[in-house]
């Protein structure tokens, strides 16, 4: 589900917001290496003077194969990877499994006008049976 909400109007600088979501759980095919995440994709313009913010939101389960374990996020905004916007979950291997909620937020003024892509990439460092779900991901333009 992926759409245009009209602008806020209360005295807000917010021109458009974009929002999709993915429900269903996703587990990156291989341990250390980066996968996009399906089914999570926004298309979003950037007029003059505007400004865009990106918020991703998931749920993580992670279970430990080592001794410590984790989940790494970053955006891909077309094509180009943001290293400025990575996250990550996790932690040492004290218990058998664990659920975190997982925020990336990131705020860019040098994209260009136009129509732009936006998605997120995952990489595990943990067990395959280890998963993403209820993923979110929001874009909001906006006169700084």
């Amino acid at each position: 589900m992926q759409g245009d909400i009209d602008a806020f109007e209360v005295g807000s600088y917010v021109h458009r917001t974009y929002y999709d979501n993915r429900t269903a759980s996703y587990t990156a095919p291989l341990a250390d290496s980066w996968s996009e995440v399906p089914d999570l994709l926004i298309l979003f313009q950037v007029e003059p003077g505007e400004s865009v913010y990106f918020l991703f939101a998931s749920r993580v389960y992670l279970h430990p194969d080592t001794g410590t374990y984790f989940m790494r996020f970053r955006l891909i905004i077309d094509d180009v990877v943001i290293d400025q916007s990575a996250t990550s979950v996790g932690g040492a291997a004290v218990i058998s499994y664990a659920y975190f909620s997982v925020t990336l937020q990131y705020k860019d003024s040098s994209i260009t006008v136009g129509t732009h892509e936006v998605k997120v990439e995952t990489m595990r460092e943990c067990d395959a049976t280890s998963n993403i779900d209820r993923c979110s991901l929001l874009v909001q333009t906006y006169i700084p």
